[in-house]
């Protein structure tokens, strides 16, 4: 599945999540975990480790990772109340179920079924695959319902800095307008 539409999917957990415990923090959260397994595993295994495992699929894509972060977000919660790894905890098996994780045995309960195994891919697939996800024309309508679902959540938010932004922008070019006819006064009068 494609990095945006994991996003997207992230962003309606965290709709929901944030419905229950009134905190729109974990909608950033979610949407974050929902694609931290594909910013992570991606580079790792297809750049770093291109010559030994060369495959996207290894720690993140794994039960071990997604344990790990369950346990520290309830750690989290007994100690501060906060929700935020189990936010990113639910976008990262939110990631793994849509990947279908259980038809990769090996990847899924690493490393308790033995070593990662090696795949073989061309040398320029990382990039290959970044290009070919960019053209999708279903990521560019994720990225607009994102961006639309984040505006509208966070109207208020944004509102406020457009607000500070054309207010100073005026005072800006205000300034500058006055700036320049104190500077075409003055040419004037030494003329």
């Amino acid at each position: 599945m494609y990095l945006l539409a994991h996003a997207m999917v992230g962003l309606l957990i965290g709709v929901v999540l944030a419905a229950i415990v009134g905190d729109r923090r974990v909608l950033a959260l979610s949407v974050l975990g929902a694609v931290l397994p594909d910013l992570i595993d991606k580079p790792l295994g297809h750049i770093v480790l291109a010559g030994t495992l060369d495959y996207g699929r290894i720690y993140f894509h794994g039960l071990t990772i997604l344990f790990l972060v369950v346990i520290a977000g309830l750690i989290l919660y007994h100690y501060r109340r906060r929700l935020d790894l189990l936010a990113v905890a639910a976008g990262m098996a939110s990631h793994q179920f849509l990947d279908g994780m259980w038809r990769h045995p090996v990847e899924w309960f690493w490393p308790f079924l033995g070593p990662l195994p090696q795949h073989g891919y061309p040398e320029d697939y990382f990039w290959e695959s970044v290009l070919r996800e960019l053209a999708q024309p279903s990521e560019w309508l994720f990225f607009l319902l994102i961006a639309g679902l984040f505006a509208y959540i966070y109207r208020r938010e944004l509102a406020a800095v457009l607000n500070r932004f054309v207010n100073l922008s005026f005072r800006m070019a205000l300034v500058a307008a006055l700036g320049l006819a104190a500077l075409a006064v003055a040419w004037r009068l030494l003329l």
